[in-house]
């Protein structure tokens, strides 16, 4: 069953990030449509994780669905590499290690923002010692 819902939510993702492709307009050779892309899915999985998965009250197949499926059909680590290496190909290096690097620093950074913004809406109780 767990592998329906995945299937489902990476469908309905799959869609949503060919769609903001096609919605975002290219810059100059840098593939801005995947960077966005792939920060907003960082911070919505941490986001995710950071609230709904600590919640009883929300179903772990919901939250399977949503970070599996949904998020990581979303986003994505193939077109990132290739976009890398057609970069490198075009004699783009410096752009090249300038989108590899933002790339990485953006994803972390909207993993952290996704956790502190979740720990805001949903804060975590302190053990009793």
């Amino acid at each position: 069953m767990d592998e329906l819902i995945i299937g489902v939510f990476a469908f309905i993702g799959g869609i949503l990030r060919y769609e903001l492709d096609q919605l975002i307009p290219s810059l100059d050779n840098f593939p801005i449509a995947t960077f966005l892309i792939n920060v907003l899915g960082s911070f919505l999985l941490a986001l995710l994780t950071t609230t709904w998965s600590l919640n009883e009250r929300v179903s772990q197949r919901l939250t399977l669905g949503l970070g599996t499926g949904l998020i990581g059909a979303f986003t994505t680590f193939s077109s990132f590499s290739l976009e890398i290496f057609k970069l490198l190909g075009n004699h783009h290096y410096l752009l090249s290690f300038v989108y590899l690097t933002a790339s990485i620093l953006s994803g972390i950074i909207g993993a952290w923002l996704g956790i502190k913004f979740g720990e805001k809406i949903y804060p975590q109780k302190e053990d009793a010692k």
